[in-house]
């Protein structure tokens, strides 16, 4: 599988998974993946300027990474490897990115309901 190596804040570093779909779409380049038009990778506030344009009214980077967490998190129900994507220490601070999936807290109580005695 391929990653791509995100930059954080603080200097974290992170390999982050890419779908087949994105792996082809970046199959033809060399060096950056995301190269900036003076050289080197694309910056932080060049992206959110791309994202400004690109998203609907109403998104935002920030909104778009809460919307992928919680998708995630739908699909997987873990909080450590949603973080881990994320970039996160603490499980805390991705559980405020996360949406719980609408199914979950009927599930609890289904699972809570077949041991009543």
């Amino acid at each position: 599988m391929t990653s791509v190596l995100v930059h954080g804040k603080g200097g974290k570093t992170r390999l982050v998974p890419l779908l087949p779909i994105v792996t082809r779409l970046l199959e033809p380049r060399t060096g950056w993946a995301f190269p900036s038009p003076g050289g080197g990778h694309i910056t932080p506030g060049h992206v959110t300027r791309l994202l400004s344009r690109a998203l609907p009214a109403g998104w935002t980077g920030h909104t778009l990474r809460h919307r992928m967490a919680t998708a995630a998190y739908a699909g997987t129900r873990d909080l450590l490897a949603v973080g881990a994507l994320l970039g996160h220490s603490r499980p805390e601070t991705t559980q405020r990115y996360v949406r719980l999936p609408d199914d979950a807290l009927l599930a609890a109580v289904t699972s809570a309901g077949s041991l009543a005695c």
